[in-house]
């Protein structure tokens, strides 16, 4: 068997993990290429026949090839390739040269595939996500593309089907640099050539970051419902009495420090929220010139409408712009008529959540988020009618439960059987406006198409 291996981003590696894997099967093996490779250590250099074979009876494997400079090797002689074809189990070649980059756009005259081969691999790197163009695409010039621009999903599948379509065997996608949930659909959908937009990264963002300025008993009641919408909650005050875990137990971080030295403990997350709560004009003042040029989704103060009034205008006194401070949510909260703490801080995260959900498309939990779990990931990237949850929502179904939802109900127990059977990446339409729902027993209406991933 011989297998090419091709593209950029880890080809050397994953050679070596297939030359592994084959000789734990007492099967021989040889490295080499069509191309250049570097010199390894046990690499054999300008070899024959004898040489390798009695390398390969030793140790089950050798890598061989043709000195090419000082640190490389090319391909062997085509007449020894042709003998050692008859008698070696696994010829695994590396085929293609990308200069050490994770991503790779072929010339004319590349991948180098032997004609003989059975399998082409052809390797792909994500730590080129998000990088310039110019970084990390080798022969990006031939692809027209910009070499400032940031590499997206898109552009990654794109140079994997410019080597698709020069080829006429069969290939296998592998994709390395998974990190998270993200990039390990992402490599999912790369992995079996499906449409990469079929996600979009903002349903994979952490729920936003929220600041709360001042610890009294608005506070307390906003730290203790953000903790159940799973909001990470920075608390800031400068009083011990209030800055504390016994009156914050379900805080992420405390900090009991004066608000004009808290610009190091301020997160630097574009969708942070900020909320002026203190016990005085002069600090909920402070406070809103130092978040107000800070990244946020989110900024709202606390007070009356004259106290408001009164502090905006010494601020546009000071040469503050009226654009700058309109977007500040103040007098702060939805107009509930709210009176006790514990509904004013109703009232503010009922703000905060419109303008999330508004701007801000991920429902995704921390758990989900963080999860390292083998299993398929539900998403739902299509919704009509009525149906309980919206686009970007998702589940992950592994072997020993779910985290997450994507609606409940009968269409979720379908899907969550639906998981249970996916062994590919799969797009399933559940339809509750028709007969179906009869069948899974809905009766609020609506359509979720739903795509399964296996993660």
């Amino acid at each position: 068997m011989i297998i090419s291996v091709i593209g950029s981003g880890g080809k050397t590696t994953y050679i070596h993990e297939l030359k592994d894997k084959y000789v734990s099967l007492n099967k021989t093996v040889l490295m080499c290429t069509t191309t250049h490779m570097l010199i390894e250590e046990d690499t054999l250099v300008d070899p024959g026949y004898d040489e390798i074979m009695q390398r390969i009876e030793t140790y089950g494997y050798c890598h061989a090839g043709n000195r090419c400079g000082d640190l490389k090797i090319d391909a062997l002689d085509e007449e020894l390739l042709n003998q050692l074809k008859q008698v070696v189990d696994v010829i695994l070649i590396e085929a293609d040269g990308s200069k050490h980059l994770p991503l790779k756009f072929p010339s004319a005259n590349e991948p180098v595939i032997d004609s003989d081969t059975d399998e082409v691999v052809l390797i792909s790197n994500l730590n080129g996500l998000n990088q310039p163009v110019k970084d990390v695409v080798h022969r990006y010039e031939l692809a027209n593309l910009d070499p400032s621009e940031l590499v997206t999903p898109r552009i990654m599948q794109d140079l994997i089907r410019a080597y698709l379509k020069k080829l006429n065997k069969p290939v296998t996608i592998h994709v390395n640099g998974a990190s998270d949930l993200y990039t390990r659909c992402v490599k999912a959908l790369l992995e079996e050539n499906m449409d990469v937009n079929l996600i979009q990264k903002e349903w994979f963002n952490m729920q936003p970051k929220l600041v709360i300025l001042g610890c009294g008993h608005v506070s307390q009641y906003l730290a203790k419902m953000a903790s159940i919408l799973e909001l990470y909650t920075i608390v800031i005050d400068n009083r011990k009495e209030f800055a504390n875990r016994e009156c914050f137990p379900t805080a992420n971080e405390i900090h009991c420090i004066d608000y004009d030295q808290m610009d190091s403990v301020l997160p630097d997350e574009e969708n942070a929220c900020y909320v002026i709560v203190t016990r005085g004009h002069k600090d909920d003042r402070l406070c809103l010139e130092k978040t107000i040029h800070k990244p946020h989704l989110y900024l709202g103060m606390i007070g009356s409408k004259g106290k408001v009034k009164k502090t905006f205008d010494a601020l546009i006194e000071e040469g503050y712009l009226k654009e700058e401070l309109s977007n500040v949510h103040a007098p702060i909260g939805l107009d509930i008529k709210a009176q006790t703490p514990a509904e004013i801080s109703i009232s503010i995260l009922a703000e905060l959540i419109e303008i999330k959900n508004t701007k801000f498309s991920s429902s995704v939990s921390k758990e989900l988020l963080e999860s390292n779990m083998h299993g398929t990931l539900c998403i739902i990237i299509d919704k009509k009618g009525s149906a309980p949850r919206g686009v970007g929502s998702m589940m992950l179904v592994h072997k020993d439960g779910v985290i997450d939802t994507i609606g409940g109900g009968k269409v979720e127990y379908q899907a969550i059987l639906d998981a249970k059977e996916c062994k590919k990446v799969m797009i399933k339409e559940y339809d509750l406006s028709n007969a179906e729902s009869a069948t899974l027993g809905m009766i609020c209406g609506g359509y979720n198409k739903v795509l399964f991933i296996p993660v």
